[in-house]
């Protein structure tokens, strides 16, 4: 588990100090022997575990007087949280897998385990990648982020994004003191080309109103002056008709 530090400040300084609890301990127990001459007597616990909870007595002794203070320590259980709803990305893409550790805790000692249906995709023990077993095809494209497991963050980040990718992952704290060490994420991969055809289909139909609206233009437009033009072409004709029967009736009226 983690490493908390319990507070207790006494006004008496520079006397014998006694630390005691009901129970043994079990981790390392530090004092913070810097802040004696300032009254501070807290005490630091290393690699918290749950029996560790219960009540913490400070004690100073002189010869004139005797004074404690208590402090109550509850020790939770975090636990690992995948994705309750699917992750999608399309083909070629990177994709973040979410997971982490409700409440926070520090990872970076723990072994963090990633796997696809039993096989390994990613492997880090104390804050170092650790990848001999990792399957080839997520070779150079897996990574966690390190920097961010003093917060519980062990999510899995995965570039290039294949359709083999698609399945069920699981990332998993096998040493972490709680009941609830694993969690699931289900990876969906779609398709580079469904994708594009969706969106050529959107662009295609937004598109289409206007393509039709150009088509119904033109088309009136060709016949309005089509209309024009054999209106235009039959009142010439007609006025030829005319021309030629002035002409005929001259030429007979001459004779």
């Amino acid at each position: 588990m983690d490493t908390i530090m319990t507070l207790c400040t006494c006004i008496e300084t520079e006397k014998t100090i006694l630390l005691s609890r009901r129970s043994p301990l079990k981790g390392e127990l530090l004092s913070f022997v810097r802040g004696l001459t300032k009254g501070n007597l807290s005490l630091k616990l290393s690699t918290v575990a749950l029996s560790d909870a219960g009540r913490y007595r400070c004690s100073i002794h002189t010869d004139k007087l005797q004074k404690s203070c208590y402090v109550n320590l509850t020790v939770g259980e975090s636990k690992v949280i995948g994705s309750h709803d699917p992750v999608t990305v399309r083909v070629g893409y990177d994709v973040i897998l979410p997971c982490h550790l409700e409440p926070p805790f520090d990872v970076r000692t723990l072994t963090v385990k990633w796997t696809r249906n039993k096989t390994v995709v990613h492997v880090s023990r104390h804050g170092k990648d650790y990848l001999n077993d990792q399957d080839e095809n997520f070779r150079n494209r897996t990574s966690l982020f390190h920097e961010e497991m003093t917060n519980g963050n062990i999510s899995l980040k995965l570039t290039k994004v294949t359709e083999l990718d698609a399945g069920s992952y699981t990332c998993n704290v096998p040493c972490l003191q709680s009941q609830v060490r694993r969690g699931f994420i289900n990876l969906t991969i779609e398709p580079a080309d469904q994708t594009e055809t969706k969106q050529k289909k959107k662009s295609g139909d937004a598109g289409g109103g206007t393509d039709f609206s150009t088509g119904a233009i033109i088309g009136i437009v060709f016949s309005v002056i089509t209309v024009t033009a054999i209106v235009a072409l039959a009142v010439l004709m007609n006025c030829i008709k005319s021309s030629k029967s002035i002409i005929f009736s001259l030429s007979i009226f001459s004779i």
